[in-house]
């Protein structure tokens, strides 16, 4: 029978050092997602996209309620609050659309990338086309050959800035 992990070779080794599951630093120059933690966000944010389009579209549902609350001043000032927070959150759902649709297609490119042993992959849209799709392009990839795959873009000054800002917030447990 297989080794269950042979597949895992040319992963990065996961926290544990040398002696992680992967082994040594096999990959180490490669990539490393852990595909269910991305997935397990996707719902969340989705279940927030429906949430703030909810927010968006009941805009008179939401100033019903301050029908009756006993102050013009107030119902005016509610009426422009829910107004303003109804755009705010449909904007916020937008936006949230289309992240979820490339965490989508980021998780299925690098599930393909690992099925296929890419190394160094990163999902841009050049290499995501560059993925093999259906039985023709698998045959193509094993028997002709794989393309080379372009490689991820240099730190970016805003990139070195954001890593330096949310180095401060990781878990040091």
């Amino acid at each position: 029978m297989a080794d269950p992990d042979a597949r895992d070779v040319n992963r990065a080794p996961t926290e544990g050092g040398a002696d992680g599951k992967y082994g040594g630093n096999e990959g180490a120059d490669g990539y490393k997602l852990e595909i269910a933690a991305v997935k397990a966000q996707i719902l969340p944010l989705e279940e927030s996209v429906v949430a703030a389009k909810a927010v968006k579209n009941g805009q008179e549902k939401l100033t019903a309620y301050l029908q009756h609350c006993g102050s013009p001043e107030l119902l005016e000032s509610g009426k422009a609050f829910v107004k303003e927070w109804g755009f705010g959150m449909g904007e916020l759902a937008d936006h949230a659309d289309a992240v979820v649709e490339r965490l989508y297609e980021a998780v299925a490119g690098y599930m393909l990338a690992d099925l296929m042993r890419v190394k160094d992959f990163w999902p841009s849209d050049a290499n995501m086309a560059k993925l093999p799709s259906g039985a023709a392009g698998k045959w193509s990839w094993e028997h002709i050959g794989a393309p080379e795959m372009e490689k991820r873009p240099g730190n970016t000054a805003l990139a070195e800035f954001a890593r330096k800002a949310l180095g401060e917030y990781e878990d040091e447990s």
